[in-house]
């Protein structure tokens, strides 16, 4: 139970890394609030943790929801320990087909919204100096970048540098950088497979991928590790063993 007492507001908790990450913290004892837009499965994964937690609606993309959603946390739990940010969303496809419409929604789900939930959570972290554990992506070691995935890499290098920004200016709370490899979430079960299989196939070929995937419980476990550590960790990168003979049998 290394996380007994602390309190930690999940945001992007109803499916994926997030909500996998809700759980396992409130496995070593946390109190947790699973928040994101989709209220019925954050009280699913609430119900499942225990331990006190409970579900809270959240628009990363609404700044008022952003401020609501961490004052509620706050006055539930009576302060704040943590704060894990897990939502991303991505485009697939050439980068000159990209419109407004769609760069706008990657950046303001997977990049401004972390800035928001912190801009309402820093009071509260820097009084308890907690933490602040941001899920970012290997995606921004690949160089050249991920062909077809532009919006997603350029939000994820940018977080690297916001949460690089929000160190630099707030020395009282931990800051850490969830670099994760390719995990079997929903992340892109909304699109369109016949496209998507060549564009993951490119990758392959590059050497961007592995082979396999990882569970997110697998990533969850690095969440909760930066949340024990006594010290900061800045940045943990976990990607998947490569593939072997065995797993494609």
């Amino acid at each position: 139970m290394r996380l007994e007492g602390r309190r930690i507001l999940v945001v992007g908790a109803s499916s994926g890394l997030g909500r996998a990450a809700g759980l396992a913290a409130a496995k070593e004892g946390a109190q947790v609030g699973f928040a994101a837009r989709r209220m019925e499965r954050v009280a699913a994964a609430a119900d499942e943790a225990g331990h006190g937690a409970f579900p809270l609606r959240c628009d990363v993309r609404d700044p008022e929801s952003c401020r609501r959603v961490v004052a509620e946390a706050i006055n539930r739990m009576e302060g704040l320990d943590a704060v894990v940010f897990a939502p991303g969303i991505s485009t697939f496809g050439p980068i000159e087909e990209i419109e407004a419409e769609a760069w706008r929604a990657v950046l303001e789900t997977n990049l401004i919204g972390a800035s928001l939930v912190l801009n309402a959570a820093i009071g509260a972290l820097e009084a308890s100096r907690g933490k602040a554990v941001l899920i970012s992506s290997i995606v921004i070691d690949d160089s050249p970048p991920r062909p077809q995935q532009a919006a997603y890499v350029v939000s994820k290098r940018a977080l690297e540098a916001l949460i690089e920004a929000w160190q630099a200016e707030h020395h009282a709370v931990g800051f850490t950088s969830i670099a994760s490899g390719d995990a079997l979430t929903e992340f892109a079960q909304d699109q369109d497979f016949e496209r998507l299989g060549p564009i993951v196939r490119r990758w392959q070929e590059l050497g961007y991928a592995y082979g396999r995937m990882m569970t997110d419980e697998a990533v969850a476990e690095q969440v909760v590790n930066a949340l024990c550590a006594r010290e900061t960790l800045r940045r943990i990168a976990i990607t998947p063993h490569y593939a072997t003979s065995s797993d494609a049998e």
